[in-house]
């Protein structure tokens, strides 16, 4: 009986120091629950994947699918023109086997003009110049010297107004051919005046000039001309406030093939000329054409002054002037009437030898370069 307590105080001893010993070293640590992850695949909703290329595609080649990636990218941020979604295998197809219309440098995103279906339909990148052409507005090339040009003074972005000069003479309105006209006498052969001549004659008299009565002697004077008509001469202001694309020809990207320089050296074409020394570098020739930004209607009204000959001279404007000045149309007589002109009056003495035309001096860069023996 005795040896059946003790055996029960000992296992309350056990017990209690199981107890104890829980208390004081506390529960044992729980594992943290995995952190589920997303499946493969998986795309935020705020994020799409855009197609940017991994590598150099040449314009015109074929895009194979190792040159393109699939990023995810915030949806916001990304461009409309981009080629974007969250479907990958759709992406891929939109781009993969389609040829490039331009070269598309690694790291960009590729968009739906980048990229065609046909390789006829491949398109270069375009020029530099057309990007500083304004929508509504045209690029036109006129002739251009020393003295039309502002002698040289004009550079890319300036601001120039288009002076227009032409001579005007008298036309017959049914022949548009210069007058006076040359006249015929027709005689007609018997008949009345209720019935005309059923027979006439037409009689060449080379008639020319006018006849007038002259008031000394009274009588009826023919008066022919000594000379042919002369033309009259008016400028006016054509283009205002042209845009200078650029002044000169724009330069060309010739690709030679080594083939052909070789050829070249062979036969001695490309060597400097003989008054140029070795090393040295050849002076450009002065511009003779610039390019203006105009609206479509300056274009056609410079194309037609460039066809019918009109001489075309340009003033120079100041950097950001877009002032409109009305202009008018400058003849002899607006200048005798609104400039002070005196019309000289007829002396009995001149000068000798007598004078035709004006003399107009020759500037020194412009006389003619004596000839070498």
């Amino acid at each position: 009986m005795r040896r059946g307590r003790i055996l029960i105080l000992l296992a309350l001893i056990i017990i209690l120091g199981v107890g104890a010993a829980y208390l004081l070293l506390g529960r044992p640590s729980e594992e943290p629950e995995p952190t589920p992850t997303p499946e493969e695949g998986y795309i935020p909703s705020d994020m799409v994947l855009v197609v940017v290329a991994a590598q150099d595609i040449a314009r015109g080649s074929e895009v194979p699918r190792d040159a393109i990636v699939l990023q995810q990218m915030p949806a916001d941020l990304v461009v409309e023109t981009w080629i974007a979604g969250t479907d990958e295998a759709t992406l891929i197809d939109q781009v993969s086997g389609r040829r490039a219309r331009i070269d598309i440098e690694r790291g960009i995103p590729v968009t739906t003009a980048m990229i065609t279906e046909e390789a006829g339909d491949l398109l270069g990148t375009g020029s530099d110049a057309s990007f500083a052409i304004k929508p509504g507005y045209t690029a036109i090339a006129i002739p251009m010297s020393r003295l039309s040009g502002i002698a040289y003074a004009l550079r890319d972005g300036d601001t120039v107004d288009v002076l227009i000069t032409m001579l005007m003479i008298d036309l017959d309105m049914d022949f548009q051919t210069a007058l006076p006209n040359l006249s015929t006498m027709v005689v007609g052969s018997g008949g009345t005046a209720e019935f005309p001549a059923t027979s006439l004659t037409a009689i060449f008299t080379g008639f020319i000039g006018k006849i007038v009565r002259d008031p000394e002697l009274d009588e009826l004077v023919h008066i022919v001309p000594q000379e042919n008509q002369r033309p009259r001469l008016v400028t006016q202001r054509l283009v205002e406030a042209a845009t200078v694309l650029h002044v000169g020809t724009f330069p060309l990207e010739e690709v030679v093939s080594e083939e052909a320089v070789t050829a070249e050296a062979d036969q001695g074409i490309g060597a400097p000329p003989p008054q140029q020394a070795e090393g040295e570098p050849a002076k450009p020739p002065p511009p003779d054409v610039i390019t203006l930004i105009v609206t479509p209607q300056d274009a056609l009204a410079l194309n037609w002054a460039m066809k019918a000959g009109a001489d075309l001279v340009l003033t120079l404007r100041g950097p950001g002037d877009a002032t409109s000045i009305e202009t008018i149309s400058v003849t002899l007589q607006y200048l005798v009437e609104n400039y002070d002109i005196t019309i000289p009056v007829k002396l009995p003495y001149g000068l000798e030898p007598a004078l035709d035309t004006p003399i107009v001096p020759v500037l020194p860069n412009d006389a003619t370069a004596p000839q070498e023996n």
